[in-house]
């Protein structure tokens, strides 16, 4: 049960309308409403679990010594640390778009996908080279960052897949240019 989710299975069920919670057929519509708010608790959680993983690695890179100095001297870990804080920022600078649009009572649609997308990959991207960065150690049970990266990359799944994201914003892209054309 990665990350505390867990696979349920229901057989001839039957639900009388006078037992539905809200309106008959009406679930879709009400579970949509709580889409952009659940996407970004999760970019929230896994972001934070990502900066563990980056600054594990940092820490790794500031002491570990290599070729006559500190693996954080070197210009490849640099290019990999720095990689890190640029996805990190990104990812937390659409974050606060996101949140501020939900706050402000928007539905967010757009923005929450596009946040949720991009999070769930960058997210993956700072996962994979805190691992690089940490080399063996990254892979090992002695660092956080071998078990974030496990758990981080369901998150490209959970909340609709990357691929449904894109696929819906680019139905919606369209959709709005058709209507600035009309």
């Amino acid at each position: 049960m990665l990350g505390g989710h867990c696979e349920l299975l229901f057989d001839d069920v039957f639900v009388p309308d006078e037992d539905v919670l809200g309106e008959v057929d009406e679930g879709f519509r009400y579970v949509q409403v709580r889409l952009g708010p659940a996407r970004m608790t999760h970019v929230m959680r896994w972001t934070g679990a990502a900066r563990r993983a980056h600054e594990a690695a940092v820490r790794y890179a500031a002491e570990r010594s290599a070729f006559g100095g500190r693996l954080a001297g070197l210009g490849m870990a640099q290019q990999l640390i720095a990689d890190n804080e640029i996805d990190l920022a990104a990812t937390r600078a659409l974050l606060r778009e996101a949140c501020a649009e939900l706050d402000a009572g928007g539905r967010g649609a757009k923005i929450t996908s596009i946040t949720k997308t991009f999070a769930a990959e960058a997210l993956n991207r700072v996962a994979d080279r805190a691992t690089q960065l940490c080399g063996g150690m990254g892979l090992s049970a002695d660092l956080p960052v071998a078990r974030i990266a496990r758990e981080l990359r369901a998150f490209r799944i959970y909340d609709g897949p990357s691929e449904v994201h894109r696929w819906s914003l680019a139905k919606r892209a369209v959709r709005d240019l058709e209507r600035e054309i009309r």
